[in-house]
C-alpha cells in the first residue's frame, strides 16, 4: 500500500506543477486566438483542451509506468503498474483537459472582443459610485446610489442632492429643469447654478423617463404608462397629467423617435413601438430580457445582459424585426448606437466597440479595456460619448470620432 501511494506522488507532483506553472506561462504566452497572432497559434484555437489533456495524461502515465507492482491480498485494491498507470494517466489528463478548455474558454472571449484601442479620453473623479449616466447638450448627468451629480461640459461637477433610489432621469434644457423618477416619486432639479437640492413634484414610484416633447415626457411606473405636461423652469417644474395607460408589462426603458413621433420601449423581452397618445401600434419579441434602447436612423440596438445585443429594423414602426443577434461579449450592461457605430457597456471587459455597417453581421471592432468596470454609456448631440466606472467612481468622456472614425489599435 506505501509503495502504491509513493509511486502516485511523482505524477501527482508533476501534474501539479503542470498546473501551477508550465500551464499559466503557456497562456500568458500571447493573446492566443488573436488576429494578429501567429498562424501557429491561431492553430490553437479550441483545441487546447485536447492538446493539454494529452500532455496531462503524459505527465501522469509515464512516470508510473516505472512504478513496481505489489502484490496485494485484498481484492479490488490497485497495486499493478498498470492500474496505477491509468489512474496517474486518468488524473493527469482530466486536469490537462479542464485547464485547456478555461484556456479555451478565455481565448474565444478575448477574440469575440477583438483588439485593445486606445481612444481620446478625458477623466472626471465622481462624488460617487456611479451606475448609470444620460447626456444631453450641456454636459451629463450621473446616477448613482448616493444621489445625482451632474456635469458640465468644461467637465466641472455639482450633486443634484442625495436622493435615493433613482431610476431615471431625464433633462429638459427648454425648462431649465432635470426630472429624476424615484421609488418613491418624481423630483425636479434645477439643471444650472448652484441650487443641489430637488422638489417632490410628482407621487409614486417611477421607472422610466423619456422626452417626446420640448415640454412632454412620458413616464411608466409599476402599471401605469403616463403622459405629462411640463410648466415653470427648474426645482419648480409642475407636472400635469394629459394621458394614461394601464400597461399589461412594465416599460424599464424608453427611447424617442422625433423623425417619426414613435415612442419605443423596452417590456420584459418586447421591445413595442408607442404614438405619444401611449397607443401600441407594433412589437416584437426577442429570446431575452432587454436592459436599455438606443435609436439611429432606422436601428435600434437593444442591450440584453448575458444574451448581448439585438440589432432592430425599426422603420416600419407597425411591424419591427431584429436584424442580428451579438453573442459572445460577455454581459451588455448598456449600449448606445451612433451611425454605423455601436458603444456597449461590458463591465470589466470595458468599452466595446462595434462596426454595425452590416446590420446582418455586426462587428466587434475592438475594446477600451483601460476604463474600469464600465456600467453604464450615453452618447451626447456632438459625438461625444459618456462612460461610467463603476468600481472607480469615475466619468470617462470619450472622443472617438477625434481619432478618425473609431480609435487606434495598440
Amino acid at each position: 500500500m506505501t509503495a502504491r501511494v509513493n509511486g502516485l506522488i511523482v505524477p501527482l507532483v508533476l501534474a501539479a506543477l503542470l498546473s501551477s506553472s508550465v500551464l499559466p506561462a503557456f497562456a500568458q504566452a500571447g493573446p492566443a486566438d488573436d488576429p494578429a497572432a501567429p498562424s501557429g497559434r491561431k492553430g490553437l484555437a479550441g483545441h487546447r483542451r485536447y492538446i493539454l489533456g494529452a500532455v496531462g495524461l503524459a505527465i501522469g502515465a509515464v512516470p508510473a509506468l516505472f512504478v513496481p507492482s505489489q502484490s496485494s491480498d485484498r481484492r479490488g485494491t490497485c497495486a499493478t503498474r498498470g492500474c496505477v498507470t491509468f489512474l496517474a494517466g486518468t488524473m493527469g489528463a482530466v486536469a490537462g483537459y479542464l485547464m485547456g478548455r478555461d484556456m479555451d474558454r478565455a481565448a474565444a472571449a478575448r477574440a469575440a472582443r477583438g483588439p485593445e484601442l486606445r481612444l481620446p479620453t478625458q477623466r472626471v473623479e465622481l462624488e460617487l459610485v456611479p451606475e448609470t449616466v444620460d447626456a444631453f447638450e450641456s454636459g451629463a448627468i450621473v446616477v448613482g446610489s448616493e444621489g445625482i451629480v451632474m456635469v458640465d461640459r468644461d467637465r466641472t461637477t455639482r450633486r443634484g442632492g442625495t436622493i435615493r433610489g433613482v431610476r431615471a432621469v431625464a433633462a429638459l434644457p427648454a425648462h431649465d429643469a432635470m426630472l429624476a423618477a424615484t421609488t418613491s416619486g418624481i423630483y425636479s432639479f434645477a439643471l444650472s447654478g448652484s441650487e443641489g437640492d430637488g422638489r417632490l413634484v410628482l407621487r409614486g414610484d417611477g421607472v422610466a423617463l423619456e422626452p417626446v416633447a420640448a415640454d412632454q415626457v412620458v413616464l411608466s411606473s409599476s402599471n401605469l404608462l403616463r403622459r405629462l405636461r411640463l410648466s415653470g423652469h427648474g426645482a419648480l417644474l409642475e407636472l400635469t397629467e394629459e394621458a394614461r395607460l394601464e400597461s399589461d408589462g412594465l416599460s424599464t426603458a424608453f427611447a424617442y423617435a422625433p423623425q417619426t413621433g414613435i415612442l419605443w420601449a423596452v417590456s420584459g423581452d418586447r421591445v413595442v413601438a408607442r404614438t405619444t397618445q401611449l397607443e401600441e401600434i407594433g412589437s416584437v419579441a426577442l429570446p431575452a430580457i432587454g436592459r436599455t434602447i438606443s435609436l439611429s436612423g432606422g436601428r435600434a440596438l437593444v442591450a440584453a445582459g448575458t444574451a448581448g445585443l439585438f440589432l432592430l429594423d425599426v422603420q416600419q414602426p407597425s411591424a419591427p424585426r431584429v436584424l442580428a443577434q451579438v453573442r459572445g461579449i460577455g454581459f451588455a450592461f448598456d449600449a448606445v448606437l451612433d451611425g454605423d457605430t455601436a458603444y456597449v457597456a461590458g463591465g470589466r471587459a470595458g468599452l466595446l466597440v462595434l462596426d454595425v455597417t452590416d446590420p446582418t453581421a455586426p462587428r466587434v471592432v475592438g475594446a477600451a479595456s483601460n476604463l474600469g468596470f464600465v456600467s453604464s454609456v450615453a452618447l451626447a448631440p456632438d459625438g461625444q460619448v459618456y462612460v461610467t466606472d463603476r468600481e472607480g467612481a469615475r466619468l470617462f468622456v470619450v472622443q472617438p470620432r477625434a481619432s478618425g472614425q473609431a480609435a487606434r489599435e495598440r
